[in-house]
């Protein structure tokens, strides 16, 4: 039974203090300017307060839209479908002033204020525990996953448009304040993850679809290795336990429904069809949306789908190619008894045709933000930047003896073209696997960028057409005109180049 967090009363009430409405550009609030203060007296109220700081994850800015389509289009694994939400992005043709740049932008700062506004409840909160409904650690669980919220949202901000306003408190979230640097941004961020690791439940101990320790460590690793810190990597990603690599019967679970909250997932966002508005694909950032368009998108109309250099990196006989890609004679559906024979090539991962025969508009996969698999990618790349070469071989080949292919090291791999008996091989042996282990979930731009391969590597379309992208530019996104045009220690200088 799908988990979701449920929107009500309280939750309205909060989420409407820090909304920024990107269809009239006026701040959104409350009338009763709810305060925490006068909030937290329950534990019912607490955990509203925590889903609240989730349910900007739902919205179009992010993961029920534009959080998808933007990093996926970035890349060098999609092609361009044709639909004017995925050509702008495909082709690097952002604007300050377009939807997608401001939404994005919106959705996590709403939801940073809203994660703000639990951790400044906690002083009324411990006040408030002597004769209450709830304990310590429903305390301690709540803040921490604000601190992990929060971390998010900004670690999502910075690799999109680098340094941004920093703000820690609830309300009107980036008015009056300047951009920070990157590198106060990324501190921020750890400190963040630090704090939500230390507060957090553990998997099995919590609701499932709320942030656990091991989805704090998990991505607090991963932020350690955007900033090359890998001993601090290393020693983040050894603390966490508990999950482990779906067998290869159960891989596609990592991307359907029914596998949703497996021993291999670590952070979801979830949906469950429902919805609170009429326009679903216009949502306003107050509530949420139990609504994705993610199958219907790069599924059933085809408007992002696998590139042809996608489908070449794969290797002969590797299971994740049909598991990933519909092409011609691929199995589908609730007992692989249907096959794709439509002529043409589409996203399965995240569709709905796992579980059942067609796509539908009002989808309900739950996006996933991490997983193990990333994180054992992620200790392979860590060791062999710390020197660990035969540390480095064998996390990449958990990855490999799961899905049952040839393991590095072996002559066959040798012959393949993936020889680990230097620095170099073992490098290209981690892109490789990154990018058909992990095509699809929003990873491979930031990867590229990281690797200082995106100028090579991100070039033409499948008609070898130019995309025009330029490294100088492209690696950011522009701050939205809106923030420049009413934020004033904001102005046109800090825009970033090429905007």
């Amino acid at each position: 039974m799908k988990t979701t967090q449920k929107l009500s009363l309280a939750i309205l009430m909060i989420t409407a203090l820090f909304v920024v409405s990107c269809d009239d550009d006026v701040e959104v609030r409350n009338t009763n300017e709810l305060s925490p203060d006068l909030f937290f007296e329950s534990l019912a109220q607490i955990e509203a307060s925590a889903n609240a700081a989730y349910a900007q994850l739902q919205n179009s800015g992010l993961y029920q839209r534009f959080g998808y389509i933007l990093p996926d289009t970035f890349s060098d694994e999609s092609e361009s479908g044709g639909d004017p939400n995925f050509v702008t992005s495909f082709n690097f043709a952002l604007t300050p002033s377009l939807e997608q740049t401001t939404r994005f932008w919106n959705n996590c700062y709403n939801g940073i204020g809203a994660c703000n506004f639990v951790i400044e409840g906690e002083e009324t909160m411990r006040s408030r525990l002597v004769g209450s409904d709830f304990t310590e650690g429903d305390i301690e669980d709540a803040v921490g996953q604000a601190h992990f919220l929060r971390g998010l949202y900004y670690f999502m901000l910075v690799r999109r448009y680098g340094g941004v306003p920093i703000t820690v408190e609830s309300g009107n979230t980036t008015k009056q304040r300047p951009r920070a640097t990157v590198d106060q941004v990324y501190g921020l961020i750890i400190n963040d993850l630090r704090l939500a690791s230390n507060l957090l439940f553990t998997k099995g101990a919590t609701e499932r679809g709320r942030a656990t320790r091991g989805a704090a460590l998990g991505l607090l690793g991963k932020v350690y290795l955007f900033r090359e810190m890998y001993d601090e990597a290393q020693a983040t990603f050894a603390q966490i336990t508990g999950y482990s690599l779906l067998p290869l019967e159960d891989y596609n679970d990592n991307f359907n429904d029914s596998g949703e909250f497996n021993d291999e997932s670590m952070f979801e966002v979830s949906f469950n069809g429902d919805n609170t508005e009429d326009d679903l694909w216009s949502q306003t950032g107050i509530g949420v949306s139990e609504v994705t368009f993610h199958a219907q998108e790069y599924t059933g109309w085809g408007n992002l789908n696998p590139s042809n250099k996608l489908i070449a990196e794969f290797e002969e006989n590797d299971p994740r190619l049909n598991a990933a890609i519909l092409q011609d004679g691929v199995p589908f559906g609730p007992n692989n008894e249907l096959i794709w024979n439509q002529g043409n090539i589409r996203w399965f991962k995240f569709s709905q045709l796992y579980d059942n025969p067609t796509v539908v508009q009002n989808g309900t996969t739950n996006a996933r933000v991490l997983r193990f698999a990333d994180v054992v990618l992620m200790q392979a790349e860590v060791e062999l930047n710390l020197g660990n070469d035969s540390a480095a071989i064998n996390f990449l080949n958990q990855i490999r003896e799961r899905v049952e292919m040839p393991l590095y090291g072996t002559p066959e791999m040798d012959a393949a073209g993936f020889p680990v008996d230097t620095p170099t091989g073992i490098f290209n042996a981690i892109v490789h696997e990154r990018m058909v282990e992990l095509c699809g979930e929003q990873v491979r731009f930031d990867d590229l960028v990281r690797w200082n391969l995106d100028a090579q590597e991100i070039t033409t379309n499948n008609a070898g057409i130019s995309r025009g992208y330029n490294p100088d530019v492209h690696r950011l996104m522009p701050i939205p005109q809106v923030e420049i045009d009413t934020n004033p220690s904001i102005s046109e200088a800090d825009q970033n180049p090429g905007f």
